[in-house]
């Protein structure tokens, strides 16, 4: 006897996060995977997002990855953007409510140029960017319509990296985009702020987790090991010895950011 798939809707499915995690649900072939990008629906519209309706039903597992990412400009018009996403979906659950809901957040709730190298999921969030501000503003709004009857997860990654990236930000992504297309590279100060990096794949099977699993709350995915910008580059020299490095004045303060990773990790089967 077949056992009947489980249904995931993914907002955002095209896009870095949302095409990452369809690929891997395919391959566990354990999910009935409905997906939707901004070609199919425009979420910043309250009569695009009606769409979605036939979809939304109590078994289901809605991850919401749709958003104009910061790489578009860190701006009010951005900002307006993600929250009407996010307002118009919130509308919907309140009608239509769903099993659960993973929402694609981001470390940036916490502050990126804030110093804190203890930063854990009780830590007080400081949002420094219009980016920051509209993912805590996001989760505010769906803790509200989700209080009662939808699990609600809060996913908080910081910067994802990995193949097929097509923003190529400042970080792991970027920095080998530019060694293996042989541009030279813009090392903002000398590079030493510490970070932290979260491969995709590591956080598509953690979304796969957490979707089959009663799991509800704030996550940072993290691995609580941080690492630099420089150290990045020392790794790609390594293949690419003759990688050619700019150095620019830094345009902020330099700040540190580092995790605490206890939550997660309490969380991980062992074989993960």
């Amino acid at each position: 006897m077949f056992s009947k798939k489980k249904k995931i809707i993914i907002l955002g499915h095209s896009g870095f996060i949302g095409s990452s995690l369809e690929r891997l649900l395919e391959e566990s072939n354990n999910w009935s995977i409905i997906g939707r990008s901004l070609r199919d629906v425009d979420l910043t519209q309250a009569e695009q997002a009606d769409l979605l309706i036939p979809f939304l039903e109590s078994t289901s597992t809605l991850v919401l990855a749709a958003a104009v990412k910061r790489q578009f400009g860190d701006t009010q018009e951005t900002f307006q953007s993600n929250v009407e996403i996010v307002k118009n979906v919130s509308r919907l659950l309140e009608k239509y409510p769903v099993k659960r809901v993973i929402f694609m957040s981001s470390a940036a709730v916490y502050g990126e140029e804030t110093e804190n190298v203890r930063i854990n999921e009780l830590t007080r969030v400081n949002p420094t960017s219009y980016y920051g501000i509209s993912k805590y503003t996001a989760e505010c709004l769906l803790k509200k319509v989700c209080v009662n009857n939808i699990s609600l997860v809060c996913l908080r990654p910081p910067l994802v990296y990995g193949p097929n990236d097509p923003g190529q930000t400042y970080g792991p992504s970027g920095f080998s985009a530019a060694a293996i297309e042989n541009r030279s590279i813009t090392l903002w100060g000398d590079g030493s702020e510490l970070r932290e990096f979260i491969f995709i794949d590591d956080l598509c099977r953690l979304i796969e987790l957490i979707a089959d699993n009663e799991v509800e709350g704030e996550i940072n995915v993290v691995s609580g090991t941080s690492y630099c910008f420089a150290d990045i580059i020392r790794v790609l020299k390594k293949k690419f010895p003759n990688l050619v490095v700019d150095t620019r004045s830094r345009s902020r303060a330099k700040a540190d950011n580092a995790f605490d990773a206890s939550k997660i990790k309490s969380m991980l089967p062992a074989s993960f």
